[in-house]
């Protein structure tokens, strides 16, 4: 008896000493699991989910971009009234403009301007902070936004970032198309 007691109190202080291990992993575990949608993933934007052609009903203006066959949204953008090539990357903190795109839009960075140290798929540089009067995606409409110019031949095309993404109200992808609302 005094075995089995003793069994008891051995596996109860084990649980106890490792419970900060492996109770916030399962807390995590079933927090996924209650949670996750039963949709299949061509229909799941975040924990939200829609129907891969249902149309929005937008409190705002808004546009819907298709994805291309490498998955990757590319648009033409209205950059300060011109026309610019620009893919969409959520992972870039800020629109950046290739140097030869920046010249076309009137942005003319001083060579001392380029202080700003990135890191690029073709390695690290420095850019030059500008300001974009406004940035169009179809009727999405955003003003005043942050940008860095990249050095010539540094990108191979503009990129759409966070500086613009994260002004608008609602971005949402599902079934390789991604909705913006202003």
């Amino acid at each position: 008896m005094l075995k089995n007691a003793l069994r008891i109190l051995f596996v109860t202080c084990f649980v106890v000493l490792l419970s900060p291990v492996w109770l916030p992993k399962l807390v995590g575990f079933t927090a996924w699991v209650v949670d996750r949608p039963d949709l299949p993933p061509d229909k799941v934007a975040g924990y939200r989910t829609m129907e891969a052609n249902a149309a929005t009903t937008p409190r705002g203006r808004s546009a819907e971009l298709k994805a291309d066959t490498r998955g990757h949204f590319e648009v033409q953008a209205l950059v300060n009234g011109r026309a610019v090539d620009v893919m969409v990357d959520t992972g870039a903190t800020s629109v950046a403009l290739r140097y030869e795109d920046a010249l076309r839009l009137g942005l003319r960075p001083d060579p001392d301007e380029f202080s700003i140290p990135i890191s690029t798929a073709n390695g690290t540089t420095k850019a030059a902070r500008a300001t974009l009067a406004e940035v169009r995606i179809g009727d999405v409409r955003v003003k005043n936004v942050e940008a860095l110019v990249v050095p010539a031949k540094a990108l191979a095309t503009n990129l759409l970032g966070m500086s613009f993404m994260r002004r608008l109200a609602k971005v949402e992808m599902a079934g390789g198309r991604l909705f913006l609302e202003e």
